[in-house]
């Protein structure tokens, strides 16, 4: 338990101080009126380990926090939507996803994958259309998968395909659906944990840039 509860400091943080990782962003007050009503599911910004039993398969998924940066993903959502328009008015829009998993199993395993590897999401996902940016990988999900991915099931939503990203890595898998002007869309982002150099930004802070900047792709 304490090892895990270790990883997932390490790869939420990327090693900051205790307390929130605080991403800049410049000029956040400029979305502080942005017209996106939240209507995600309380949960999606609660933190669960959905087992801590090494031999579960729901051992290594667990959902992550939204304040574990500061601003919070959603918030950082809202204020990218608000650069994307600029000056001019934007429209009302609803959040009805925004929801960040951890896939450390491998990690916590010493490189064992358990058999729920490539599952049911894995394997809808892997016929979809893939867009690729470097190693970081976002495809459209379909409302009905994800939903049916919930209960005993939601750690699924953690698993990414062989063909995504190479087995064993530790990687975000960000989820997000927004409804604006009748249309949604839904979108989900895995992006690898580690950094690949210096410099580079925290890998939760990438994960949740590049989820936003796919997701407000026209």
């Amino acid at each position: 338990m304490r090892r895990l509860f270790t990883l997932l400091a390490v790869f939420a943080l990327a090693g900051c101080a205790s307390g929130p990782a605080q991403l800049p962003v410049d000029n956040l007050s400029a979305s502080v009126q942005t017209p996106v009503e939240d209507l995600r599911p309380a949960n999606e910004g609660v933190r669960e380990n959905f087992s801590l039993l090494i031999t579960s398969d729901r051992y290594g998924y667990p959902r992550l926090a939204q304040d574990l940066t500061q601003p919070t993903g959603p918030r950082l959502f809202i204020h990218r939507l608000q650069e994307k328009y600029g000056t001019a008015p934007v429209p009302p829009t609803k959040l009805h996803h925004f929801v960040v998993y951890l896939n450390i199993r491998a990690e916590l395993k010493s490189g064992a994958l358990g058999a729920a590897f490539g599952g049911a999401l894995g394997a809808v996902l892997a016929s979809s259309s893939v867009t690729r940016e470097g190693e970081i990988v976002h495809t459209l999900v379909d409302p009905a998968d994800f939903a049916a991915m919930s209960g005993e099931n939601e750690y699924k939503r953690a698993i990414y395909t062989d063909a995504e990203l190479k087995a064993g890595t530790t990687a975000y898998v960000i989820f997000i659906e927004t409804e604006t002007q009748g249309q949604r869309r839904f979108t989900r982002t895995v992006s690898p944990a580690k950094p690949k150099q210096a410099g580079d930004k925290a890998p939760l802070h990438a994960g949740l840039e590049a989820a936003i900047q796919f997701h407000l792709k026209p």
